[in-house]
C-alpha cells in the first residue's frame, strides 16, 4: 500500500444519489449537488457540502471548453463572504465523482475518489492559512512518493502479509473523524482470491488511523479486534455492520457529560430517522430501499451496542464507565449526521429541480 503525495483524482460516484458500501449492506450517503446559476457568467457553481461549524462550503465550478470538454475547479468558500473563496489545488474532468469529509474542527478535509473499477483512492488535506488547504497525504495503490508510515513497533497490527492472496481490487473508504479531530479512521477493503459458498469472492477489511497530531499511521487494540473479525468475509451475507467510531486522543470527559452527549445524540437520531426512512419511498432505482434501510438500522443498533461493550472492556477500570458512553455518543452522532446531511441535500436538490422545471416552461 503506497501513501503518496500526489495523483490524478477521480471519484467513485457517477450519479446524484449514490451508494457507499462501507458495510455489507451499503449506506446511502451524501451525493447530491445543488446548482446555482450566475447571470453574469456561463459557469455553473455547485455546493457540495458545508463544514460542521457552518463557516465554509466546498463548491465546484465547471465550464465547457470550445471543444466540448469539461473542466471543474473546486473552491473553499466562506459562508459569510462568498467572494473570498480559495481554490483547492485540484481540477477534474469528472466532477460528479468527488466526495468530501470535513473534520469537526474544520482543519482537515478527506476526499475519496474512484480511479477505475479496481481502485478507490483517498487524499488528506490540512488547513494552513485562512481557508487554504494543502494536500499532505494520499492513499494510492499504484503510485510512488512521500509516505505516512506505521511505526516499526506497531504492536496492534495483524501479523503476516496482509496484502497476500488479493486480486488487486482495492477500495479505500472514509469511516469517521474522532470527536477531538485527532484521528481519522479509514478502511481498506480488498478482494481476495478465495471464494465463499455461493461462489462470490471473499473480501478483507483493514481498519487503520491517520494520527493527525503525529503525522503517522497507526493501529490500536480496538482496531485489532475489527481487523481480526474481517480478515475474510462474504459481503453477500449483508450482516457485517460496524458503527462508525474513531478513538479520540484527548482525555475522556466526565461520565455525566458523556451520557448527556449520548442522550442528546439519541434524540437527534430518533428525530431524523423517520424522515430518512420515509424518503426511501422515493428511491425509484431501488424498490426495496425502505426494507433495506429498516434492516440496516437494526443491524447498526446491534453493532453499536456490541461495539460499545467491547471498547469499554478494553479500557482500565477507571475508564470503563466512561468509554461506553463515549462510544455510544460518537457513533450515534455520526449516524444522525449522515442522515441529516442526506435529507438536507435531498431537499435542496428537489428545490432546485422545481426551479429549473418552472423556468423551462
Amino acid at each position: 500500500m503506497k501513501f503518496t503525495a500526489g495523483f490524478a483524482m477521480k471519484s467513485l460516484f457517477c450519479f446524484c444519489v449514490s451508494r457507499l458500501s462501507r458495510t455489507g449492506l451499503g449506506t446511502t450517503v451524501l451525493g447530491l449537488c445543488v446548482a446555482f446559476a450566475y447571470a453574469e457568467t456561463d459557469l455553473q457553481i455547485e455546493s457540495l457540502t458545508t463544514s460542521p461549524r457552518g463557516t465554509f462550503r466546498i463548491e465546484r465550478q465547471g465550464k465547457q471548453d470550445d471543444k466540448g470538454g469539461h473542466l471543474t475547479t473546486f473552491w473553499i468558500t466562506p459562508v459569510a463572504d462568498p467572494n473570498q473563496r480559495v481554490r483547492l489545488d485540484e481540477t477534474s474532468d469528472d466532477p460528479n465523482n468527488w466526495n468530501f469529509f470535513i473534520s469537526p474542527d474544520e482543519q482537515w478535509i478527506c476526499t475519496t475518489l474512484h480511479e477505475h473499477s479496481q481502485l478507490q483512492s483517498l487524499s488528506l488535506y490540512q488547513r494552513k492559512t485562512g481557508l487554504q488547504f494543502d494536500r499532505v497525504a494520499t492513499i494510492n495503490e499504484e503510485g510512488e512518493g512521500d509516505s505516512w508510515h506505521f511505526d516499526k513497533d506497531d504492536r496492534f497490527a495483524l501479523k503476516g502479509d496482509q496484502e497476500a492472496n488479493e486480486t488487486g481490487r482495492v477500495y479505500n473508504f472514509f469511516v469517521a473523524w474522532s470527536s477531538d479531530s485527532a484521528r481519522l479512521l479509514l478502511q481498506r477493503r480488498s478482494q481476495l482470491e478465495a471464494k465463499g459458498k455461493g461462489g462470490t469472492y471473499l473480501w478483507r477489511r483493514h481498519y487503520f488511523y491517520f494520527n493527525l497530531r503525529r503525522g503517522k499511521l497507526e493501529h490500536t487494540p480496538y482496531l485489532l479486534t475489527l481487523n481480526r473479525a474481517f480478515q475474510h468475509y462474504d459481503p453477500e451475507q449483508k450482516k457485517d455492520v460496524v458503527a462508525d467510531f474513531a478513538e479520540p486522543l484527548d482525555p475522556l470527559p466526565p461520565e455525566n457529560e458523556l451520557r448527556q452527549r449520548y442522550e442528546a445524540a439519541e434524540r437527534r437520531l430518533n428525530k431524523v430517522y423517520p424522515a430518512y426512512l420515509t424518503q426511501a419511498d422515493d428511491e425509484i432505482r431501488s424498490p426495496n430501499e425502505k426494507r433495506e434501510r429498516l434492516r440496516y438500522q437494526q443491524l447498526w443498533l446491534k453493532a453499536r451496542e456490541s461495539g460499545a461493550a467491547s471498547f469499554a472492556a478494553m479500557g482500565s477500570k477507571a475508564e470503563r464507565q466512561r468509554r461506553k458512553p463515549l462510544y455510544l455518543a460518537d457513533a450515534t452522532e455520526n449516524r444522525a449526521h449522515e442522515m441529516e446531511d442526506y435529507l438536507a441535500e435531498r431537499a435542496r436538490y428537489e428545490q432546485e429541480n422545481k426551479k429549473a422545471g418552472g423556468e423551462s416552461h
